[in-house]
C-alpha cells in the first residue's frame, strides 16, 4: 500500500473515531439533560402526591381529635358541638352513630330540621364507614360525586368510651376541590407544567390543557391510592438541546477540519518531498548525478538532501574513475599489447628462429591477443551494461528464445547432444538479456566439459511455476534449468554466480562471464541458483518474473537505447565479448 493511501486511511480512521466520540459524547449529554428533566418531573409528581397525602392524614387526625370530645347522647349540646366542628373546619357535614349503627346526630350547612329528623335513627351498620371505625380504625372513603358534580370523601373515626371500647362513630364529609385540597398543588409545579389527579378513572383535578410532546411522571397518594400525573412540555429543555446539538455539530466539524489541516500539512511537508526525492533517485538511476537536491528547511529533510547530494557526488567521482580505468584498458593496455604482438609477429616471420624460441613466441603472442580481447570485453561491459541506464522489461516467449539459441549452438557443437524440454509457451519479463544468458551458460557448459564432444550432454528445460504451489506472497515466475554432465562448477564460481560470495583479491572468478550472467539476470529482477551433482553434472536454474500478457507483434523490448541502434547492437557486442572470454577460458 502506498504511503499516501496509508496516511489517508489512518486520517479517515482517526476522523471517524474522533467524530464518533464527539457525537456519542454530546448524544449522551442530551440524553442526560432529558433524564434530569424527567427526574425533575418525577420529583414534582412525588411532592404533589406527598402534599395530598399529608392533607388527608392531617384531616383524618383532626377528625380523630374531635372524636375524643364527643359522646353518643344526642343532646342539644352535642348538636351544637357538631355545628362548631363544621364552622371551624372545611367539612360540609358531620354525624354521630351509635355502636349499633344508628344515626344519633347530624349537622350540615344545607340540612333543615325536618331533614335531620328524618335521618336520625336510621341504621347504617352495614356500611364500610361504620364497620371500619367500629373495628378501631380511622376510615377514609373512596371519592363520591354529588348531584352538583362536586367530589367528596367521608372520614370516620371511632368514639372511645371510658373502658377503651368503641361506643360510636364520628363521621364527616368534605369536598375536595381547588379551594380545599388542591388549592396549593400548583405551588410546587412550574408555570408550564400540567398536574392531574385521578381516582378510579375519575379526574379529580386538572390545572391545564393538553401538553404537546410532554415529559410525564406519575406518583401514588399512599392513603387514598389516587394517581398524580405531572406533564412538562419538552419545549422547556429545547434550548438546552439546541445548544447541545450545535456544539455537537461544531465539535465534529472542528475535528474533521483539524484532521484535514493536518493531512494537508503532511501532504505539503512530506509527500511533495517524497515525490521530489523519488524523481531525484530516478535521475540518479539513469546516470544523471545531481547535487542540488533541496527538500526543504525541516532538519530531517535537510539531512536527507545533504546525504543524497553527498552520495550523488561520490557516485559521480566513481563513475569518472571507472571511465579512466576503462580508457586505460581500452588504450594503454591495448596499445602496449599491440606492440608485443607486432614484435612477436615480426620475429616469427624470420625463418632463422629456433623451434624452442618459436614455441615460446607463439605463447607470448596468444597471451597478448587474449589480453587485448579481455580489454575489449571489459569495454563492452562498460559501454553496454554500466554506462547505460537500466533497460525497460517487457513480455517475451522464453520457449522461442531457447529454441533459437540451442539451434545455433547445436550448429557450432555438432557432435555434442543438446536437448530441450519445453512447453508450448512460457511468457517472462525480459530486456533482451535472456538470449545472452542462456547462450553463455550453455556454451560454457560445453566448453568446460572435459568429456569428448560426442559424449557431452546439455538439457535445457523451461517451466512456469504454478501459483498454487508458490509460497505465500511469492510471485509467479518462469524457471529455466540448464543441466550438463560436465565436471561441475568450482565452488568459488558457484558462490559468485548465486550472490553467496563477494569477490575479493583471494576469492574471485577466472573471468568476466560469471559476473556478466549475474548482472544481466539481476537487471530483469531474476535470480540464479546452482545445484551440483555428487560426482558429475551441474544444473543452473534461472528464475525470472513471469508475464501475464504476450508481447505485441513487432514490439522491441529495448526502449532505452540512447544511440537508436536497438537491442541487437548491445546483444551482439556482449555476445562477441562472451565468445572472447569463452575462448580465453577454453585456451587456459
Amino acid at each position: 500500500m502506498r504511503l499516501r493511501t496509508t496516511l489517508f486511511s489512518v486520517l479517515v480512521l482517526i476522523a471517524l473515531v474522533l467524530s464518533g466520540t464527539i457525537f456519542v459524547g454530546f448524544t449522551l449529554h442530551k440524553t442526560d439533560v432529558r433524564a434530569q428533566e424527567r427526574q425533575a418531573v418525577e420529583q414534582t409528581a412525588t411532592v404533589v402526591a406527598d402534599r395530598i397525602d399529608t392533607w388527608v392524614e392531617t384531616t383524618a387526625t383532626s377528625v380523630e381529635l374531635w372524636a375524643t370530645t364527643i359522646d353518643v347522647t344526642g343532646t342539644p349540646s352535642q348538636q351544637r358541638l357538631l355545628e362548631t366542628f363544621i364552622d371551624r373546619t372545611d367539612f360540609d357535614s358531620t354525624s354521630i352513630y351509635s355502636a349499633e349503627g344508628a344515626l344519633v346526630s347530624i349537622a350540615g350547612s344545607d340540612l333543615t330540621s325536618a331533614e335531620r329528623a328524618a335521618l336520625v335513627g336510621n341504621n347504617y351498620s352495614s356500611r364500610a364507614f361504620m364497620q371500619r371505625p367500629l373495628a378501631g380504625e380511622t376510615y377514609v372513603s373512596d371519592v363520591d360525586q354529588t348531584l352538583d358534580g362536586d367530589y367528596v370523601i367521608r372520614i370516620a373515626a371511632p368514639i372511645w368510651g371510658a373502658n377503651e371500647s368503641v361506643t360510636g362513630v364520628f363521621s364527616g364529609n368534605i369536598e375536595i376541590g381547588p379551594t380545599s385540597l388542591f388549592g396549593n398543588v400548583t405551588d410546587v409545579s412550574r408555570s408550564r407544567e400540567s398536574v392531574t389527579v385521578t381516582a378510579d378513572d375519575q379526574t379529580l383535578f386538572s390545572d391545564a390543557g393538553t401538553v404537546r410532546d410532554p415529559i410525564t411522571a406519575n406518583a401514588t397518594v399512599t392513603r387514598t391510592g389516587w394517581i398524580v400525573s405531572v406533564a412538562r412540555p419538552t419545549a422547556t429543555i429545547a434550548g438546552q438541546l439546541r445548544v447541545a446539538t450545535m456544539m455537537q455539530i461544531s465539535g465534529v466539524a472542528v475535528a474533521l477540519l483539524s484532521i484535514a489541516v493536518v493531512g494537508l500539512w503532511v501532504s505539503r511537508t512530506t509527500f511533495a518531498q517524497i515525490q521530489e526525492l523519488s524523481t531525484a533517485l530516478k535521475t540518479l538511476e539513469s546516470g544523471e548525478y545531481r547535487t542540488d537536491l533541496d527538500l526543504g528547511s525541516i532538519d530531517e529533510w535537510r539531512r536527507i538532501s545533504g546525504r543524497f547530494n553527498t552520495v550523488s557526488e561520490m557516485l559521480k567521482q566513481r563513475d569518472s574513475q571507472l571511465r579512466v580505468l576503462n580508457r586505460v584498458l581500452r588504450h594503454n593496455l591495448r596499445n602496449d599489447m599491440n606492440v608485443v604482438t607486432s614484435h612477436t609477429e615480426r620475429i616469427l616471420a624470420d625463418e632463422d628462429v629456433p623451434d624452442t624460441v618459436e614455441s615460446d613466441l607463439e605463447k607470448i603472442h596468444s597471451t597478448a591477443l587474449r589480453l587485448i580481447n579481455t580489454s575489449e570485453h571489459a569495454r563492452t561491459l562498460y559501454d553496454d551494461l554500466l554506462a547505460k541506464p537500466k533497460q525497460a522489461v517487457g513480455p517475451v516467449d522464453v520457449v522461442s528464445i531457447v529454441e533459437e539459441r540451442t539451434e545455433e549452438l547445436a550448429s557450432q557443437f555438432p557432435e555434442a547432444t543438446i536437448e530441450t524440454n519445453l512447453p508450448a509457451t512460457a511468457l517472462a519479463l525480459d530486456s533482451a538479456t535472456l538470449p545472452i544468458v542462456i547462450e553463455e551458460i550453455v556454451r560454457n557448459a560445453l566448453i568446460h566439459n572435459d568429456l569428448p564432444e560426442s559424449e557431452q550432454q546439455v538439457t535445457v528445460s523451461v517451466c512456469r511455476q504454478d501459483p498454487a504451489r508458490a509460497a505465500v506472497g511469492a510471485n509467479t515466475e518462469v524457471r529455466i534449468d540448464i543441466a550438463d554432465n560436465g565436471p561441475g562448477i568450482p565452488m568459488v564460481e558457484e558462490a559468485l554466480l548465486t550472490n553467496q560470495l563477494e569477490e575479493t583479491s583471494i576469492d574471485h572468478g577466472s573471468g568476466l562471464g560469471v559476473w556478466l550472467v549475474n548482472w544481466l539476470v539481476d537487471q530483469i529482477g531474476g535470480t540464479v541458483s546452482v545445484h551440483t551433482g555428487v560426482e558429475r553434472g551441474t544444473t543452473v536454474s534461472i528464475h525470472v518474473p513471469a508475464a501475464e500478457e504476450p508481447p505485441e507483434p513487432g514490439a522491441d523490448t529495448d526502449t532505452s537505447d540512447p544511440g537508436g541502434s536497438g537491442s541487437a547492437h548491445g546483444e551482439d557486442s556482449i555476445r562477441d565479448g562472451l565468445s572472447d572470454v569463452a575462448d580465453e577460458n577454453g585456451a587456459s
